[in-house]
């Protein structure tokens, strides 16, 4: 290999080494978990039930219990009701929309849009015995607008929050009331 250069490929090697072995002192570490998975519970989340008038609501606000089961320790989910341990189902209540501000010619400006959720947390095994039952409910406001598609956007970002905000109380309430876990 005649007139080759082996500088580049040092040069990279060092600085592979360098960006390597740097990284421990930024507080990126290499972690062994070990667990057997015998002291996760599992969770199945049946889609909500939708008894609002707002298209699609209950599977942003499943999709948003899921993601936050998926996202924390102490429970796993499961697709299999009939395996689980526990089984989270529940519907979406209707959905209160209300102005809140308005301009001089008394057009809207923005929006309170109030997301209510009613769950049930069963044990799937009758030894368990640990049920609860609640409401969850969460207000957001958003911008309203003369076009309508960007109306329909903002009060579906603001849902899409609203039901991140109440999944996260659901687990909360997960952990204290039918684990048993001291926050």
């Amino acid at each position: 290999m005649l007139g080759h250069s082996t500088a580049p490929i040092v040069s990279l090697l060092a600085l592979s080494l360098l960006l390597f072995g740097s990284a421990g002192g930024c507080g990126y570490r290499f972690v062994e978990y070990r667990s057997d998975g015998a002291d996760r519970r599992e969770i199945a989340v049946l889609t909500l039930e939708n008894d609002s008038e707002e298209p699609g609501v209950e599977l942003l606000a499943s999709q948003a219990l899921r993601h936050e089961i998926l996202s924390r320790g102490g429970l796993s989910l499961t697709g299999d009701p009939a395996t689980a341990d526990f089984i989270l189902r529940g519907r979406v209540l209707p959905i209160r929309t209300r102005s809140r501000s308005f301009t001089g010619v008394a057009l809207a400006r923005e929006f309170s849009v109030t997301l209510r959720m009613e769950l049930r947390v069963d044990a799937a095994k009758a030894e368990q015995g640990k049920v609860a039952r609640t409401q969850f409910a969460e207000t957001d406001i958003y911008l309203a607008s003369a076009d309508s598609a960007v109306l329909r956007k903002n009060r579906r970002e603001a849902l899409r929050y609203l039901s991140g905000v109440l999944a996260r109380r659901v687990h909360d309430a997960i952990d204290r009331d039918v684990l048993g876990v001291m926050q």
